[in-house]
């Protein structure tokens, strides 16, 4: 199984390959235009722009949270639209600590495209040690995906209703603690989390620097969920829409887990049920 992660360096040395498709993936929560104005001032050459609320999300109903999956034909359409196709090798960016880059990687996935991968350092870092920028943007030749579903990469409600309390199962909690805790919630209508639910911070897999960690550390704190999945449990990851969780999904198949479901709707899917159990404090 591939490593996921890639560095600056491997990103340079293969930019302009042929069948290189780099994604521009910066998007800042509650200023959704952010991303792209920062793309249309300069970008890594050659890059495209996908958005996280217009190409990597459906639009928000009752139920699905925050930032639904787009249909399957739906977003193959679009990255055909932008010259994705089968035989590309897609690498991903932001400058949100890989957050949206990872959601574009398990979308692809799940579409059944494994030559996905994301920087291991943002724009930032990318621009400050002096690697080449533009605000030139690529002709891009439409071309056609074709998706092969992988259903199993992905968990709804009622999977997650059955994982609660299970043996088999380990619900993965992947915001910030007091989030987790229900001691504050920025976002959503109710604070807390899913019953029987442990925390992992999506961030614990990035340095001060917000370079992802060594190996090493990300299996270390990581321990919990890979003692869980060498058990044979299974593992669903969820955190506040489905975005935030993708880089937990990231470290674990960088470790050698690709055998982990994404609650994609996540906490903000979760409490549009009104008798779902929330829970508070440590489990």
């Amino acid at each position: 199984m591939t490593n996921p992660l890639v560095s600056k360096k491997w990103l340079l040395a293969r930019m302009y390959e042929p069948n290189m498709v780099i994604v521009d993936c910066r998007f800042q929560l509650g200023a959704p235009k952010a991303g792209r104005t920062a793309y249309d001032e300069s970008h890594i050459p050659g890059a495209i722009y996908l958005d996280l609320e217009s190409d990597l999300s459906a639009p928000v109903s009752e139920h699905g949270g925050r930032h639904p999956l787009p249909a399957p034909d739906v977003l193959a359409k679009r990255l055909g639209q932008v010259g994705i196709n089968n035989d590309c090798i897609v690498v991903a960016y932001d400058d949100q600590g890989g957050m949206n880059a990872s959601r574009l990687w398990l979308l692809l996935r799940w579409l059944g495209h494994d030559q996905a991968y994301v920087m291991e350092e943002g724009y930032s870092a990318w621009q400050q040690d002096g690697y080449p920028v533009t605000a030139e943007q690529r002709v891009v030749i439409p071309s056609s995906f074709q998706p092969a579903i992988r259903p199993n990469l992905i968990a709804d409600v009622n999977d997650v209703r059955s994982a609660i309390g299970s043996p088999g199962v380990l619900l993965v909690d992947s915001r910030e603690a007091p989030r987790y805790l229900g001691q504050t919630e920025p976002i959503d209508a109710k604070a807390g989390h899913i019953p029987s639910a442990i925390n992992a911070f999506w961030r614990n897999n990035l340095d001060a620097h917000g370079k992802w960690t060594s190996e090493e550390q990300r299996r270390s704190g990581l321990s919990e969920v890979t003692a869980a999945l060498d058990a044979g449990r299974e593992v669903i990851v969820y955190c506040g829409s489905g975005v935030s969780a993708c880089p937990n999904l990231v470290a674990l198949h960088s470790l050698g887990y690709d055998n982990v479901r994404l609650y994609a709707g996540s906490w903000s899917d979760w409490i549009s049920y009104e008798e779902n159990p929330v829970a508070t404090g440590e489990e």
